[in-house]
């Protein structure tokens, strides 16, 4: 179906009573105008893309500014138009939406990771001003997803990936359940298409066979609810959606043929009190399964949802998901905080609104303290986990946290201070240290001691990206204050023992380093950014007479040695880190090692992301003979003699050394070889990577960090 203007002015006035028609009417025009000339991959106008854009929002019954918005939400990125432009002709309100979309999707971006992070964090800003900017950013990526088809193969898995990590999470998270399946299906015909082409046919194909069961289980639901006097009960029967199938498949590791519960049933009530007693009529046909009775209407999502789950042993001993529900929870189910509009007729935001969605301020709180767009990231990804857990306070507040959540991130969600002083915490009334996974229903009270402070430790337990900021954010300004203490000892000491016949000015002496205080020439001493030997070969060398240093053997070449550059500085030491093993041609940062230089990581490495910034420092692979390096790598490949002979048989022709090399079964059927080589670089590693993968059997090869 093509969209027309007129299918919108009809949409919107079924319920908005006397929209402003000339509003939309002038903002159509306008982006026809310029639009006009410019077509989208596909070859059709570039004007039908907003038009489908603006159609969602009204089915979505969004209120006329958000209609306006979103017939010109490209404007300004695709035309010479500006926001004083649209100010001029739509009034504050809808340019200042405008402006918002436009800023998500206006800006450079040095790499993919920063892309999303940036573009994500300005998103958040966005949302704090008006929601009503991520409803359109999201109507604007589902149509895009929807037309996905048209781009190339690369393009298509980077979108369909951003979209199933940022945008479908952010639709649950605001309870727009259809708009969460369809990205997610969307994503996953495009990230996995054979996956998705395989698992659509056999859930299409369970449908049709399974459809006169699921007639006959919902005729048996009805007769008993009508016995019951539950009146106009509605009941559906639905096959689960891919994207969920798909993530217990890959999840569990186990076949299509034992999911047990692809068959669901929703049954739609009028009361509350329906809910519960529909419950306790579908206990007494069928024998519901332990622990998979959850009561959302009693404890709702954070996104609104409200609904009764169970599953049971069905006729012919069939597991079937059952959701009971009202209508009104139907609708917001569904719709979401559309359904629980707050600009409609311009009413204020109420507190119990404002309470609702609490976690949009505490995304903005969280982002604001991150300054790495890979941190920022990472938190989104944590915090948009779909799955939560609902804890207890000692007074009876509700708290909600990902799954996997710590005392830790419980007690910073209360208190920065508490958090820093957490020392373990009562479950229950039972003890439990700060590594125990909190779970539903636990009543959680944090025991803390001012002698307690975070460690680096903590960051590995602590899962939430509130509590992980903090946490980095104490160890940044004790290692700070710590290295200033150091640095001042040590400079000092060295100074006095020179004998001085004059002062030293220690605040110029800073600035020829670059620096701007004496306070922060100490802490680059402390951290060993600098020694106190460049230091006193600042000062007139008639003046200082340098200690010399105990005989040392001649170095050997730095090419040969570690083959790696430490920008602007010299005679550190250099090593390389044994967690990330990198290899000349990885793109590598140097981390000082108080007291050990500079330890060369893999720009990828997980302890390089989770380090302090302060100490990371650039470093290149310099140009000299080659030297080799230990590296290792797995490779699963089918369970069968002369497996293993073959692997080693590639290795050995292409002249590569085995330092160690160790296979076992796995209990899918097939085995991981794992082999510690000496190779000179990533090239070479390369080569050895593609000669392996070209034997039959092999599934898969990977780098991997050292055990």
């Amino acid at each position: 179906m093509t969209v027309r203007i007129n299918d919108i002015l009809e949409a919107v006035s079924s319920y908005v009573p006397e929209p402003d028609r000339r509003l939309i009417e002038k903002a159509y025009v306008f982006s026809a105008r310029v639009h006009q000339g410019q077509t989208r991959l596909s070859g059709e106008p570039y004007l039908n893309h907003p038009l489908e854009v603006t159609w969602i929002i009204a089915q979505m019954r969004l209120d006329v500014v958000a209609v306006t918005v979103a017939l010109l939400h490209d404007t300004i990125e695709d035309s010479l138009t500006t926001v004083d432009d649209i100010r001029a002709g739509f009034g504050e309100d809808v340019a200042l939406l405008v402006d918002g979309l436009t800023k998500i999707s206006k800006i450079n971006f040095r790499s993919h990771e920063e892309h999303q992070a940036e573009n994500f964090r300005k998103m958040i800003l966005a949302m704090s001003k008006d929601l009503r900017i991520l409803l359109i950013k999201l109507a604007d990526r589902l149509h895009n997803m929807r037309t996905l088809e048209f781009h190339g193969r690369g393009a298509q898995k980077r979108i369909a990936t951003e979209t199933l990590e940022i945008y479908a999470p952010l639709a649950n998270r605001l309870g727009i359940h259809w708009m969460q399946i369809e990205l997610e299906e969307l994503s996953l015909r495009y990230i996995d298409p054979e996956g998705y082409a395989t698992l659509k046919g056999k859930l299409d194909a369970t449908a049709r066979e399974k459809e006169p069961y699921i007639e006959e289980v919902m005729q048996r639901i009805g007769s008993e609810l009508d016995k019951a006097g539950i009146n106009d009960a509605e009941t559906r029967g639905r096959i689960k959606h891919i994207y969920s199938v798909y993530q217990k498949l890959k999840r569990q590791g186990i076949s299509f043929e034992n999911i047990y519960d692809v068959l669901g049933i929703r049954i739609i009530v009028n009361t509350v009190a329906e809910c519960y007693e529909a419950l306790g009529i579908i206990h007494s046909l069928w024998k519901p399964i332990q622990f998979r009775i959850k009561d959302f209407i009693a404890m709702p999502k954070e996104n609104m949802y409200q609904s009764l789950h169970t599953t049971v042993f069905g006729p012919q001993g069939e597991r079937i998901e059952i959701q009971i529900r009202t209508r009104d929870m139907d609708y917001i189910a569904n719709e979401g905080i559309a359904a629980h509009w707050l600009y409609k007729g311009g009413a204020p935001i109420s507190e119990h609104d404002g309470e609702k969605f609490s976690w949009l301020r505490q995304l903005l709180e969280w982002q604001s303290e991150l300054t790495d767009p890979k941190e920022v990231l990472q938190s989104v990804k944590i915090d948009l986990y779909p799955e939560d857990v609902y804890v207890f306070t000692p007074k009876g507040d509700v708290k909600c946290f990902p799954v996997g959540a710590t005392p830790l991130d419980f007690a910073y969600s209360v208190h920065t201070q508490l958090g820093n002083q957490c020392m373990g915490a009562k479950v229950n009334g039972k003890i439990v240290p700060l590594r125990y996974k909190l779970k539903s229903g636990d009543v959680i009270e944090i025991l803390r001691s001012s002698k307690q402070h975070p460690s680096k430790d903590w960051l590995r337990i602590a899962k939430t990206s509130r509590a992980r900021t903090k946490i980095r954010s104490w160890l940044r300004t004790q290692e700070h204050e710590q290295s200033l203490a150091l640095g001042r000892e040590i400079l000092e000491k060295r100074i006095k023992g020179q004998h001085l016949k004059k002062a030293i000015d220690l605040e110029d002496l800073a600035q020829q380093f670059s620096l701007k205080t004496a306070d922060d020439l100490f802490a680059a001493i402390g951290f060993g950014r600098i020694s106190v030997n460049q230091v006193l070969h600042r000062i007139e060398p008639e003046e200082v007479k340098i200690t010399p240093r105990a005989p040392q053997p001649p170095p050997k070449p730095k090419t040969e040695s570690s083959g790696i550059t430490v920008r602007g500085e010299e005679d550190l030491l250099v090593r390389f880190a044994r967690c990330c093993r990198p290899i000349p041609g990885d793109e590598v940062l140097g981390f000082i090692t108080r007291g050990r230089g500079i330890t060369v990581h893999r720009a990828d490495c997980p302890y390089i992301l989770d380090a302090d910034a302060q100490r990371l420092i650039p470093v290149e692979w310099e140009q000299g003979p080659a030297v080799s390096h230990e590296i290792e790598f797995s490779v699963i490949c089918d369970d069968k003699p002369g497996m293993l002979g073959s692997i080693t048989a590639v290795i050995g022709a292409l002249d590569i050394n085995i330092t160690k090399v160790k296979a076992h079964s796995l209990p899918s059927g097939n085995s991981i070889c794992r082999f510690r080589v000496m190779v000179k670089n990533l090239k070479e590693l390369q080569v050895l990577f593609d000669n392996v993968k070209k034997l039959g059997g092999v599934e898969r090869i990977e780098r991997e960090s050292a055990s």
